[in-house]
């Protein structure tokens, strides 16, 4: 049996829901944004995450969107 645990969710712009679901069993995580979902090795989720990130803060730097958590 596939058991998944949500560890991250949010309603995005426009109603859309993305959220993140990891399955402890096979070290897989699910992102998964309206429709789509994209599934990777937990250690290159990490990765992943990191690139967007820096990502983001650079986006940040150079625009005038303001970061709201």
């Amino acid at each position: 049996m596939k058991r998944q645990t949500v560890v991250g969710k949010t309603m995005l712009a426009g109603k859309t829901a993305c959220k993140v679901l990891y399955n402890q069993s096979s070290d897989m995580v699910e992102l998964e944004v309206g429709g789509t979902t994209l599934k990777f090795e937990a250690d290159n989720f990490i990765v992943i995450n990191e690139m967007l990130r820096k990502a983001a803060a650079r986006i940040v730097m150079q625009t005038d969107i303001a970061m709201t958590i």
